[in-house]
């Protein structure tokens, strides 16, 4: 290049124009590609918007189908409510949920003790099972838990009793049993878990005459269900518009109109229902006696014909208040029953309700375990050195093997040691694993050979071993004194046999053919006649033992 240079005689600058560098420099514009850097940041950046934009996007539609979603199942419910509650005048077979509830009202109250305390959610919780189930023939009824707690207004632990409760009075059966799906079954249905099926009673085989009493009570509890689920599509459309807007969108007008006149429909659907149950009520008293008020629970009062809460009188107690002064008690009370009176000797004054009263102490506290102090670390060793325990929680594993071992033992000793007294590899993936210590402990330590340190399980079962020993030798040394005791009365008394010698001489009789069956034969076996001229000695017999004389007392 220099040599070029002097032939041209082209004056030609050395380094850099910009930063006069004689090589490339990345920082520099002019002989670097610090324009390309920024370029590429630059593009990168607009490049990374744009997936967060689209990314928020997607996700904003998620959640306006969800909405959707849960929009078209809700409105699909209040359709389904209103076929029920709308069909029962006109005698549609959709309304068979009505006669299902007022049957399954009926034996509840058949089967109460008493009417004391506030209605709980059985009815609410039925009425959503009727409702969901096949309205041609009542079964395959699959709300599941959480839906029906919505659903009913209640809690998911109140669905469970509710169902619990209609499968012990003979209305529903449990035809599947809800269970979380496999792998390979999450994969094909695309869901965790299968919802519990109840088939409900026929109508045929119910007491037609004693559920038509509570068709008004049905009617009202399905109104209630009805209103509960307008108020949650009502909500579930407010959050959807939210959504809409939000992303930009509008309802439109058909919609709109959609949702007033479901609106409209729903209020006449429940004002007519209490106007009938209102009219039921004024006819005859179709509901069961209730002997309480019901207190601040104000949703009960609408379907029992009640515009207020009514007021609470404190009962009498002989100047002792209640804990439940401001509330109806759930527990049932003899009161009201024949033979109950309020005297010294009734159950009441024989059994008092304790005070309410605070302990001067606390109460004390659990012992800690022995194995407290040293289990934890042994079992999160034994955790990271078996994974297939990891998933186990760490105090279960420290109480099984703080169960088993002793303080001395570590990961690597216990590692060994079930190595070599099992002859079985351990498994990778066991199904329960806690199960699977406890065996592979109790397999281990419970064998012939020693382990390298004092085991709690070990020494327990060496001292099992020793009593079983000490029981067996004791039964034996009971039989031989026995045998012993048989021998010397038998000896004692030369003319009489021993229950031994019976049951043999009773064996040979038995095997003896029937020629030789004679008065010789049984002369020969019972003996010589006494004072006979042909009377043999004793002859003593190999395996017979000592003389009398000679054996110990």
């Amino acid at each position: 290049m220099a040599v070029l240079r002097e032939r041209l005689d082209v004056d030609v600058p050395e380094g850099c124009g910009a930063c006069g560098s004689a090589h490339p420099v990345p920082e520099c514009w002019l002989c670097g590609w610090s324009h390309l850097a920024a370029a590429r940041a630059a593009q990168e950046a607009v490049d990374a918007a744009e997936a967060a934009r689209v990314a928020e996007d997607f996700a904003r539609v998620a959640q306006i189908t969800e909405a959707e979603r849960r929009v078209d199942e809700l409105a699909a419910w209040v359709a389904r409510l209103r076929a029920a509650v709308d069909g029962y005048p006109a005698g549609s077979g959709r309304s068979r949920a009505v006669e299902l509830l007022a049957d399954l009202l009926a034996r509840d109250a058949a089967a109460r003790s008493t009417m004391r305390g506030r209605p709980g959610a059985l009815a609410r919780v039925a009425g959503v099972l009727a409702v969901d189930a096949d309205w041609r023939s009542g079964r395959r009824a699959m709300p599941g838990r959480a839906r029906s707690a919505e659903l009913a207004g209640c809690t998911e632990r109140a669905v469970t009793a509710a169902w619990s409760r209609a499968t012990g009075l003979g209305w529903a059966v449990r035809t599947e049993a809800g269970r979380r799906l496999s792998l390979a079954e999450r994969v094909e249905t695309g869901r965790a878990q299968d919802r519990a099926c109840y088939d409900l009673v026929p109508l045929h085989r119910g007491d037609v005459a004693g559920r038509a009493g509570y068709v008004p009570a049905a009617l009202a509890v399905l109104a209630d269900l009805v209103e509960h689920a307008a108020a949650l599509l009502a909500a579930a459309q407010e959050h959807l518009d939210g959504l809409r807007a939000r992303a930009g969108g509008w309802v439109e007008r058909p919609e709109a109109a959609r949702r007033d006149e479901l609106r409209a429909a729903v209020a006449t659907t429940v004002e007519r229902v209490r106007d009938a149950v209102r009219a039921s009520i004024d006819g005859g008293n179709l509901f069961p006696p209730h002997m309480v008020s019901q207190g601040e629970y104000l949703s009960s009062c609408s379907y029992r014909g009640l515009a207020f809460s009514p007021p609470i009188a404190p009962a009498a107690s002989g100047g002792r208040r209640s804990r439940r002064d401001k509330r109806a008690s759930r527990s049932s009370t003899t009161e009201g029953r024949p033979g109950w009176s309020g005297c010294a000797g009734s159950r009441r004054a024989q059994r008092p309700r304790p005070d309410q009263t605070v302990p001067a102490e606390p109460p004390a506290r659990r012992a800690r375990p022995q194995w407290a102090g040293w289990a934890y670390g042994l079992a999160r060793t034994v955790q990271g050195q078996w994974a297939w325990l990891a998933g186990v929680p760490l105090a279960r594993v420290a109480a099984t093997l703080g169960a088993a071992l002793g303080p001395d033992w570590t990961a690597e000793d216990l590692d060994a040691w079930v190595r070599r007294a099992r002859s079985r590899p351990l498994l990778v993936e066991p199904r329960d694993p806690l199960a699977y210590l406890r065996a592979v402990l109790e397999d281990a330590l419970t064998g012939p050979d020693a382990p390298p340190h004092p085991a709690a399980r070990h020494t327990r079962h060496q001292r099992v071993l020793a009593a079983m020993q000490a029981a067996v030798q004791r039964e034996r040394r009971d039989q031989a004194r026995a045998t012993e005791d048989q021998w010397d009365q038998a000896a004692a008394r030369p003319g009489e046999r021993s229950a031994a010698a019976e049951a043999a001489l009773a064996a040979i009789r038995a095997r003896t053919p029937g020629h030789l069956r004679r008065a010789d034969r049984a002369a020969l076996l019972d003996g010589a006649p006494a004072g006979g001229e042909c009377a043999w000695p004793d002859v003593a017999q190999p395996g017979g033992g000592l003389p009398s004389a000679a054996r110990r007392p």
